[in-house]
């Protein structure tokens, strides 16, 4: 079955060099302007994992500025399970930093803060709390101690776009995100930076591992309607705008 729909909430006037909206399934999420309910929950059953490898493309509004939370994951025990988490400073590159179970990694200049798609691989692993950033297919920085103690907690909830400061809720719009975001993928182990590497000229995610993709079946809410695009994948997601 072809899908019927090709994006959430609209597509980007330019998209990455990966995607082709004539040959792939690929699901758009706009986030345009920062707010305290425009969110996307992936409805995924997230098991304990000892690593974890998270990629996405990202177009960061040029216009936007703040601390931001691109995605977080959090657990009924535990909110401040896994996020990634960007500093927009006018005149200055965008920051990336990592949070792991409520342990703040340092943030790190990443990319131009432009109106162009960079990628963005971030990973982590139980063993001595080692985590590394990738943009763009390079390595930009890599350390230990980020969470050397507990798992990647199961059974919580994966959200885009906002920081959940209550489990599932409680968003803030100057914490939310602005701009769009695509082909995220998710590896239940580390991938090595030659992978990554290849990744991004070969535009193949390497399939060792990976359990979830953003191309899936869509139940899109807003207060006024409520529709559905179906799509051939497993994945299913959840927006509210």
């Amino acid at each position: 079955r072809k899908p019927r729909v090709k994006q959430l909430f609209k597509v980007p006037q330019h998209l990455p060099a990966c995607v082709d909206l004539q040959k792939s399934c690929d699901t758009f999420l706009d986030f345009e302007g920062r707010s305290n309910r425009k969110h996307a929950r992936l409805l995924q059953n997230f098991s304990s994992m000892d690593s974890v490898t998270i990629c996405t493309h990202l177009q960061f509004d040029p216009k936007d500025f703040g601390f931001s939370a691109i995605f977080s994951y959090s657990t009924p025990s535990y909110l401040n399970e896994f996020q990634l988490r960007a500093n927009l400073t006018r005149g200055k590159h965008v920051q990336l930093a990592l949070l792991v179970h409520g342990v703040h990694g340092p943030y790190l200049k990443a990319f131009d803060h432009d109106d162009l798609w960079h990628s963005v691989c971030v990973s982590w692993s139980h063993n001595e709390g080692r985590w590394a950033l990738h943009t763009d297919g390079v390595l930009i920085a890599k350390g230990e101690g980020l969470n050397a103690t507990d798992s990647f907690g199961p059974g919580g909830l994966f959200i885009i776009g906002q920081e959940q400061d209550t489990y599932g809720g409680s968003f803030k719009a100057d914490e939310s995100f602005s701009g769009s975001i695509t082909e995220l993928h998710i590896w239940n182990r580390v991938l090595n930076s030659s992978e990554i590497a290849i990744m991004e000229k070969k535009c193949s995610p390497p399939s060792l591992g990976l359990f979830l993709c953003l191309h899936c079946y869509v139940e899109k809410q807003s207060h006024r309607d409520h529709s559905k695009a179906f799509f051939d994948c497993i994945l299913e997601l959840q927006a509210k705008i």
